[in-house]
């Protein structure tokens, strides 16, 4: 059962006990406030009998005589002034009763309590007893008024229908609203569960409008956050495996053609015979493209054990400055160029062997891309680390895939350098472990600029180009 149809069945449930409960309190308030006026016309008509009773007796009554002759006196008076329902009692016996109930089975008067009612029901009938003991010549009567309330019961059955009819209206009423209100209240509950069908789908950008800031509101907006940051992890792994996917095939094709090549050779110096200056110059082949895997297996194990690996703790710029430099020289002696360093900054949050390769790889891109001479510049100013050259730029087209793995945006040129297309690669990694913003500014002919700046108190890392 749905949670709509259970919360209207038990509001059905408590509008009918509430009918109910009304309809019964004010019956009960009905058939009180009848009795209450029926006792008070029966106790004036008790009062206005035993009145007119009494002063009839006094002119009648004549103590001299016998029982009989009193009782006699007593019942004549009595029926001469009596009224509808009127009841008289005296010297233990019944002297006037035209009713079908004798009320003293019912009620019992003495002449100390005054004014006496009880109700009782009989032979299918209700009916209200009032009675008084009053003294008229030394004698004690007991004067009753029985009231037929039939009437009472009858009205309450007429008033008990209408009240039903009230009620049914009331509670279908009730109900309509009810439903509309559980409607428009669960709605947002709907609609979580349509959209989590449509995520269960695949369609992560599925999103629930908020229209209330109740709970519901309140878990619709948590459904939202939920949403989105399922819809971000998704997507991070997605990019990641596609990334992977790259990488993995890059990988394998960057591997396959040395590999191939020393397999032709192995299979040459196995099968050819080759005068001696032929495999020297074979085996130093081989030895060179051995090296060259050699170097891009370490750049791989480097670029795959970074987050792993690193150890960011403040330390000095200066002496970083200091440590490139000195790593750099072979650089600038392969390239014939010129490395010019300025500092102005203290201390970094970094990883010293981290950051030194990463400006290591960025100056020898820039010593690839300068012709002999050319000056390149290391400058750290602040939270920053740049590095400038005058070369030949990167063309735009290359800008926004240079740090993917393999990415050469000239092959024949970059393996002419030994160049595997991991450098910037590197630097973005590096960058990321440091949560720093990797920024390349580069113009064909006018020269390539890279920053690296560091978070002062946030903590994202943006590639800008």
């Amino acid at each position: 059962m749905k949670l709509k149809t259970k919360l209207t069945a038990i509001c059905a449930v408590l509008l009918s006990l509430v009918a109910i409960a009304l309809s019964g309190a004010m019956l009960w308030q009905v058939r009180e406030q009848s009795y209450k006026n029926l006792t008070q016309r029966s106790e004036e008509k008790l009062a206005g009998l035993v009145s007119t009773f009494g002063e009839a007796v006094t002119r009648n009554y004549s103590t001299a005589g016998t029982p009989s002759s009193q009782k006699a006196v007593l019942q004549y008076c009595f029926r001469n002034c009596g009224v509808d329902g009127s009841v008289l009692a005296a010297m233990g016996e019944l002297l006037s009763a035209p009713t079908q109930i004798d009320p003293r089975t019912y009620l019992d008067v003495h002449l100390t309590d005054g004014v006496q009612t009880t109700r009782c029901s009989t032979g299918g009938k209700d009916y209200l007893i009032v009675g008084r003991a009053v003294e008229l010549r030394q004698v004690e009567c007991q004067v009753y008024l029985v009231a037929d309330a039939s009437f009472i019961s009858q009205e309450l059955s007429e008033l008990l229908v209408r009240f039903l009819l009230l009620a049914l209206c009331i509670c279908v009423l009730g109900l309509v609203g009810v439903r509309w209100l559980i409607h428009r209240t669960l709605a947002p509950l709907s609609q979580l569960q349509e959209s989590a069908e449509h995520i269960t789908d695949g369609n992560y950008a599925e999103r629930v409008c908020v229209s209330s800031k109740d709970e519901v509101g309140l878990l619709a907006e948590d459904f939202n956050h939920m949403a989105a940051a399922v819809e971000s992890h998704i997507q991070s792994l997605t990019e990641q495996n596609i990334r992977q996917q790259l990488f993995i095939g890059g990988v394998t094709h960057e591997l396959k053609t040395p590999l191939t090549s020393l397999l032709l050779n192995v299979d040459t110096l196995r099968t050819v015979y080759l005068p001696e200056e032929k495999q020297q110059a074979l085996l130093e082949s081989m030895d060179g493209q051995l090296h060259w895997l050699e170097q891009m297996v370490h750049k791989l194990l480097k670029l795959i054990s970074l987050g792993k690996s690193a150890q960011i703790k403040p330390s000095s710029v200066p002496e970083l400055l200091e440590q490139v430099r000195k790593m750099a020289r072979q650089i600038s002696e392969k390239y014939g160029t010129i490395l010019e360093i300025s500092c102005t900054a203290d201390i970094l949050p970094m990883d010293e062997d981290l950051l030194c390769s990463a400006l290591l790889n960025l100056i020898e891109n820039s010593a690839k891309a300068s012709a002999p001479g050319q000056t390149i510049r290391l400058r750290a100013e602040g939270n920053m680390l740049e590095v400038s050259d005058k070369g030949r730029g990167i063309p735009k087209k290359d800008l926004d895939r240079i740090t993917e793995p393999f990415y050469m945006g000239d092959p024949s040129r970059s393996k002419v350098n030994g160049g595997f297309g991991l450098g910037l690669a590197l630097v973005k990694e590096i960058a990321l472990v440091h949560k720093a913003i990797l920024d390349i500014q580069s113009t064909p002919g006018e020269g390539t600029t890279v920053r690296l700046v560091f978070p002062e108190s946030g903590n994202q890392t943006v590639i800008s180009r």
